[in-house]
């Protein structure tokens, strides 16, 4: 390579970028003023590629910024708002409870009045009388259900339940349920199905839960059921947990109402006429998961429904 040459050639000719092609002594000089000529476009040219890219580094560095900054305010702002509902929900929360316990205790000197007088403690009753008690019975009862439902849910949202766990067999457990829910059963001419044997499968529970946990699946069974047909609750068990199923022959679940049927306070498509707070399937899954278990819809579209409580066979650490 000839003596003389810029710099800025020699290293763009190293590079590769321009092909030295034996430019000497002997060439004209205007082939070394083209060569410059080149090298100054090729130069202006890389100027101008690194302002264009420095000028959009600088755009999309504004643009992050600013989308950084709204995201920083919305999520100021969903965090306030679930600030609110937090204490709205605390706020509901103890306004339920609060009335609950200022209407328990007439309902229940209600419920016990109409009871008396059902048994001719205040002397006998004429027909007309005796209808009009039952009514007064049936529906404080059902009142009473409801505020014990909204005082247990409550206690269930400040974490107030804790478990008595022991050894529960659940043979005598469904029998006892039996016991409670047949009459109501025999009343809608559904035909309550129990397991048959006897079974020596415990399970490590607080009995009383385990007991309203059973409740609740069974009564909410026979209320879906159609009068003549049967509701069958069976016993499964494998290595691992202990599952009850529950089986009606309602008009099962829609698949629009199977994600919110645990949720409180839902009452789905056909439910109106079922009386209730809309609270025990969310209560009875929340003590399932206390205990470790869960609750789960097996099934429910146009042929019935099957309600599996799955428990662990031990009790957890």
């Amino acid at each position: 390579m000839p003596p003389g040459l810029p710099q800025q050639l020699i290293a763009l000719v190293l590079l590769g970028v321009i092909v030295w092609q034996g430019l000497t002594n002997h060439k004209r000089t205007d082939d070394l003023i083209f060569g410059q000529h080149k090298l100054m476009a090729l130069t202006q040219e890389l100027r101008g590629k690194q302002f264009v890219i420095e000028s959009q580094n600088e755009t999309l560095a504004a643009q992050v910024d600013a989308r950084t900054s709204e995201l920083r305010e919305s999520n100021m702002r969903l965090a306030t708002a679930n600030l609110e509902l937090l204490e709205l929900d605390k706020l509901r929360s103890a306004v339920l409870s609060n009335v609950s316990h200022e209407l328990r205790t007439p309902l229940t000197g209600i419920f016990g009045s109409a009871q008396n007088l059902r048994d001719g403690l205040a002397g006998g009753l004429t027909t007309a009388q005796q209808e009009y008690v039952g009514m007064i019975e049936k529906d404080s009862g059902r009142l009473i259900r409801v505020v014990n439902e909204l005082l247990e849910w409550g206690r269930l949202q400040a974490g107030h339940i804790e478990l008595d766990r022991a050894a529960v067999p659940l043979q005598p457990m469904l029998a006892e349920v039996a016991v409670l829910l047949r009459p109501v059963a025999d009343r809608k001419g559904v035909q309550l199905s129990m397991p048959d044997g006897e079974s020596t499968v415990h399970v490590q529970a607080d009995a009383d839960k385990l007991k309203q946990i059973l409740i609740n699946l069974v009564d909410n069974a026979v209320k879906f059921s159609p009068p003549q047909s049967r509701v069958d609750v069976r016993i499964e068990t494998n290595r691992q947990a202990v599952k009850i199923l529950v089986e009606d022959q309602g008009v099962g679940v829609s698949l629009e109402d199977r994600p919110h049927l645990f949720e409180r306070f839902y009452r789905g498509h056909g439910a109106e006429a079922a009386a209730g707070s809309g609270l025990g399937l969310a209560i009875a899954k929340n003590l399932a998961r206390l205990h470790g278990g869960d609750i789960a819809l097996q099934s429910g579209a146009a042929r019935g429904s099957v309600f599996v409580l799955s428990l662990p066979m031990e009790a957890e650490a």
